[in-house]
């Protein structure tokens, strides 16, 4: 029922080598089975604690600007291809392409800007200001504080009868709110054409 160990001193090699065997086939099943259960490069996943912190940050983002008088909209993930192809210079090759499934060529929005003009077009908008949050994707190569999927919120004043200057104004007022309730140090520097004529204009 029971073997005797070896007499002899030298190591008993047959049997020697099978751990080392097994090991190393251990080593690469788990090395498998991690690079299978990783998360992909650029993307990240959200544990309850982040969401509750996450769900907190887009709720006083959504408060403030709907502040504003903003009305919320949603728009697609993915649109037709041709919408989004050349809006973006050469950014354009960071678009996600998806394959053709359904008669029409796909990808996934880049940003949340294009679809809004897409949306405009689309409904016959001639006056909004209009709060969105969502996913954007990004065929970047990631690195550290660079993502592949990231959220933006989206505030923007379109249409007739505004004024261009105080549109602008609104817009960087409510983002300088979002940042003091979410207690954050910032630094808000504008780059206006028209401010540097006026400061031309001023000094002579």
């Amino acid at each position: 029922l029971f073997a005797s160990k070896p007499t002899s001193s030298q190591p008993d090699r047959g049997n020697s080598r099978m751990p080392r065997q097994h090991g190393r086939e251990n080593n690469k099943s788990e090395n498998h089975q991690q690079s299978l259960v990783k998360v992909p490069k650029g993307s990240h996943d959200f544990g309850p604690e982040e969401m509750i912190l996450l769900e907190d940050i887009l709720s006083v983002v959504k408060s403030i600007f709907k502040r504003h008088g903003t009305d919320m909209i949603d728009t697609p993930v993915f649109e037709r291809r041709e919408t989004l192809m050349n809006k973006y210079g050469e950014d354009t090759k960071l678009i996600y392409n998806l394959e053709d499934q359904g008669g029409e060529a796909l990808s996934l929005r880049y940003d949340l800007t294009v679809p809004l003009a897409r949306y405009v077009a689309t409904h016959d908008v001639h006056r909004m200001k209009r709060l969105q949050v969502g996913k954007v994707y990004r065929r970047d190569n990631p690195a550290r504080g660079r993502f592949r999927e990231f959220y933006q919120c989206d505030f923007d004043i379109i249409g007739e009868g505004y004024s261009n200057l105080t549109t602008d104004a609104e817009v960087i007022k409510a983002m300088s709110e979002v940042l003091s309730a979410l207690d954050l140090r910032f630094t808000i520097k504008l780059n206006h054409r028209s401010l540097l004529q006026a400061l031309c204009t001023y000094v002579g």
